[in-house]
C-alpha cells in the first residue's frame, strides 16, 4: 500500500506517511485525504497536490481559464502510420524578396580591410 509523500513540518520537511486514497492529477504523487486539493474544471473533478493546486491557480490568474485535463492525463500522441501521410508534397514556399540585402559573409574567405591613414596634427 502506498502512502502519502507530500512534505509536511515547519522546520523539518518529512513525507506524510499516511495511507493513499488518490494520486494527484498532474504528477502522480500518492495523496493522502489530508492533501488532496479537489478541483472541477471543465465540469470534470480531479484531486491535485497542493503545490500543483497552487500552480494551477497561479495559472488560472495570469492566463485566464486552463485546459480541462492536466499535461499527464493526456493520452501519449501516437505516431501515424506511413498510410496516413499525404500523397502530394504542399508546394514550395516562394523565398522572400530580399531588399538592399549585402551578400551572405564567407566565414572562411580572408577580411579586406585597409586603414585610412590619419592626417597628423600640427600644433
Amino acid at each position: 500500500m502506498e502512502t502519502c509523500t507530500v512534505e509536511s513540518g515547519l522546520l523539518r520537511k518529512k513525507p506524510c506517511g499516511q495511507p493513499a486514497v488518490a494520486k494527484c492529477a498532474n504528477c502522480e504523487q500518492p495523496l493522502c485525504s489530508k492533501h488532496a486539493v479537489p478541483r472541477t474544471s471543465a465540469g470534470k473533478k480531479m484531486l491535485l497536490c497542493p503545490e500543483c493546486a497552487r500552480a494551477w491557480k497561479q495559472s488560472e490568474k495570469t492566463l485566464g481559464e486552463l485546459p480541462a485535463t492536466p499535461a499527464s492525463a493526456l493520452p501519449p500522441q501516437a505516431e501515424k502510420p506511413a498510410a496516413e501521410k499525404p500523397a502530394t508534397p504542399p508546394p514550395p514556399a516562394k523565398p522572400a524578396e530580399k531588399k538592399n540585402e549585402p551578400p551572405p559573409i564567407e566565414p572562411s574567405a580572408p577580411l579586406e580591410f585597409t586603414p585610412e591613414k590619419k592626417p597628423e596634427d600640427k600644433k
